[in-house]
């Protein structure tokens, strides 16, 4: 099955490569949650880089990394 997303709030495209079009697709995503914390700078740091590296890579792949 290949996906194809369409923006943000509408459904994706997808195409079946089975005759077995309504089956539920189940995609696992990470989250990372933000707040008002008591870090040390050098740390918040490393979160950043991390952050903006998964995002880098889940463009690049179209999987949530």
């Amino acid at each position: 099955m290949k996906i194809t997303p369409r923006g943000e709030g509408l459904e994706p495209d997808k195409k079946f490569s089975c005759p077995h079009t309504e089956a539920a697709i189940w995609a696992n995503r990470k989250v990372t949650l933000r707040g008002a914390g008591n870090m040390s700078l050098a740390k918040k740091a490393g979160i950043k880089v991390k952050l903006t590296v998964r995002q880098l890579l889940s463009s690049l792949t179209g999987r949530s990394i």
